[in-house]
């Protein structure tokens, strides 16, 4: 397996946990006060340093496994995988970002739209990484 891929797995898993708490975090706020929780700094300032401090840790994990792995370049399959991957997940992202415009458009919810557009971040990053796993794995 290589860095690229462990770290689409570490990363994809780490993100589903930080981003699945986000989500259910605000929808329980929200159904809690009857209204769509407002954008909370100190909310997507958690999630932040949490997937940044898993990140280097998980990072530090698979280079002390893998030392060669982690030092090596990308190679020509590397670039293929990764920029594949990125291109379709960003499919799911215009889409999301889509949807939240149409839903403002018709609903004027601005802290809905502020929450879609997070949570299609969201997906679309673990997108990319499961995509990346996929793309290794099938050998393109």
């Amino acid at each position: 397996m290589t860095f690229h891929e462990k770290s689409a797995w570490l990363m994809g898993l780490l993100l589903t946990v930080i981003g699945g708490w986000y989500i259910n975090t605000v929808w329980d706020i929200s159904r809690e006060t009857g209204v769509t929780a407002p954008p909370m700094l100190a909310l997507v300032a958690l999630a932040t340093v949490a997937l940044i401090a898993g990140a280097v840790v998980s990072h530090i994990i698979i280079a002390v496994a893998d030392p060669e792995g982690a030092e090596g370049q990308e190679d020509e399959r590397d670039k293929q995988v990764l920029r594949r991957a990125g291109n379709i997940s960003g499919y799911v992202l215009g889409f999301g970002c889509f949807a939240g415009l149409w839903h403002f458009f018709w609903n004027q919810d601005g802290n809905l739209l502020f929450h879609i557009i997070v949570a299609s971040l969201i997906a679309s990053q673990i997108a990319e990484y499961a995509l990346t796993i996929l793309f290794y794995r099938r050998g393109h």
